[in-house]
């Protein structure tokens, strides 16, 4: 707790004045970002709830500070979109919305009586001492409420204390003190290209650098040429990215300098892809395998062995019908959606998702091991397996990918190099871009909508001809 106490999280006098995000031209210091968020908060009203939609890195940890210094719940949407917020609002009692002016959603708020505050920090030298700025966080009360990625269904919402959060960081950070040459240390910054208001986000970009100060970039690449841009000509920092961000980068084939370590997490990811993206970064990729709901629960380095070692504190258990996972940073026991084949030493293999097992002419296989292939499916920017949910015993996968045509021979032939002939994709549905949320998950909402779409508009088979009847022959007598 003491180490808690200590950081910029709770103002800390060591560390007020250390930078905290790193924008264009000028640095915000821990003491401009705790004063800004004093200031915001002053405009919340007689909100119970603060809905943080922003998407710069100041006004994401002015707006967060502002509702956590203040007892305020902070609500982080699953997305901008207006049904999304629809129902995460309607679930808050006396919210408001907190947004950047540039990302500002003025049709759905000018349509509500919901609040909505736009969230433009002022650069500034800081004026308030560090008595003003020391706060008590309520560490065991419900401070935060993220949401699943609703891949299977809707978003789910999970109610975070700032303890579990703040845990979670110092778990983290110790293993990427043991992982990272040079430990923490080694890392001056860091560059995230997902967004903050997913765990993923929350967890390696927000809590580890309000937790262990290390400042942030106020900029989210995606494209690889972006992301070396931002990480040239300045200090080593750690990459937060995703499976996608990584394949991208092998197939633009573009280095990134001063790069101490990735970390990698939404989707599998293959040792192929982590093995090109190391030579490119030259740096360890580390995966996390985690969830919504229980935040990392371990790690590995996934170019030198497929095995997944938990993280300090975090105890897995296989009991008669599901996975349960125990930790000091979530609220224990968590029942796991996946099958792990653990073994004696702790470290585990990940087998698939109990929910997305298919079944095809009596044969089963994993969505995700499936979809896993295809990574390294020559020719492919980005695609997916799909099972129609038709319900008809001879139904038969899809393959819905976006970029340039396939040549359907030859992927047939790779594939079936790779996975039994059953599912082998019957049809293949190129799409401009696939349907992919910020974290890069698609839902399957999104897929089914893909499917329908493309039925709609595909030319309608032709009857097949029927056969001409038999002639009758009439015996004569």
């Amino acid at each position: 707790m003491q180490q808690l106490l200590d950081s910029p999280l709770a103002a800390a006098p060591a560390h007020l004045d250390r930078p905290a995000v790193l924008d264009a031209g000028r640095t915000w210091t821990w003491r401009q970002i705790h004063e800004a968020s004093i200031a915001l908060a002053r405009r919340f009203g007689d909100a119970s709830a603060v809905c943080n939609l922003c998407v710069s890195r100041v006004g994401f940890l002015v707006t967060s500070l502002a509702a956590l210094r203040h007892r305020r719940l902070l609500v982080l949407p699953p997305s901008g979109g207006n049904a999304g917020l629809t129902a995460v609002l309607q679930a808050a009692a006396r919210p408001v919305v907190v947004a950047d002016p540039e990302a500002w959603p003025e049709a759905w708020c000018d349509e509500r009586s919901t609040p909505y505050v736009r969230c433009r920090p002022d650069w500034q030298p800081a004026r308030a001492s560090a008595g003003a700025l020391a706060w008590q966080p309520a560490w065991d009360e419900t401070a935060v409420v993220l949401y699943t990625s609703g891949s299977t269904g809707a978003p789910e919402a999970q109610a975070k204390t700032l303890l579990h959060l703040a845990r979670g960081a110092l778990v983290l950070g110790a293993r990427l003190e043991a992982e990272v040459e040079g430990g923490l240390a080694a890392i001056g910054r860091i560059v995230c290209s997902v967004p903050p208001q997913h765990m993923f986000g929350l967890e390696c970009s927000v809590m580890l650098s309000l937790v262990h100060g290390i400042p942030v970039l106020d900029k989210r690449p995606l494209l690889p040429a972006d992301v070396s841009a931002a990480f040239a000509g300045a200090l080593a920092g750690a990459w937060i990215a995703t499976p996608m961000h990584l394949r991208s980068l092998v197939q633009s084939a573009v280095a990134v300098p001063c790069c101490s370590v990735v970390i990698a997490s939404t989707m599998p990811l293959t040792q192929s892809v982590a093995r090109q993206s190391e030579q490119l970064v030259r740096a360890p990729v580390l995966e996390i395998y985690g969830s919504t709901e229980t935040g990392a629960l371990a790690m590995r380095r996934t170019a030198r062995g497929t095995a997944w070692r938990p993280m300090d504190g975090v105890r897995l258990e296989a009991m008669d019908e599901a996975m349960l996972g125990r930790g000091t940073h979530f609220a224990s026991p968590v029942k796991l959606l996946d099958e792990l084949l653990i073994e004696p030493d702790g470290t585990f293999t990940l087998l698939g998702r109990q929910t997305d097992l298919v079944k095809i002419a009596g044969r089963r296989a994993s969505l995700a091991g499936l979809n896993l292939l295809l990574q390294d499916l020559p020719g492919l920017e980005d695609g997916v397996f799909y099972l129609p949910a038709t319900g008809r015993p001879t139904e038969r996968l899809c393959l819905i990918h976006s970029g340039p045509p396939l040549d359907r021979a030859a992927t047939r032939r790779w594939l079936r190099e790779r996975l039994d002939l059953v599912f082998l994709p019957r049809a293949f549905i190129r799409v401009d871009r696939l349907p992919r949320g910020d974290n890069g998950k698609l839902r399957r909402q999104a897929l089914d909508q893909v499917f329908a779409e493309w039925q709609l508009a595909a030319p309608p088979r032709a009857p097949a001809p029927r056969a001409a009847p038999a002639k009758r022959r009439v015996a004569v007598s």
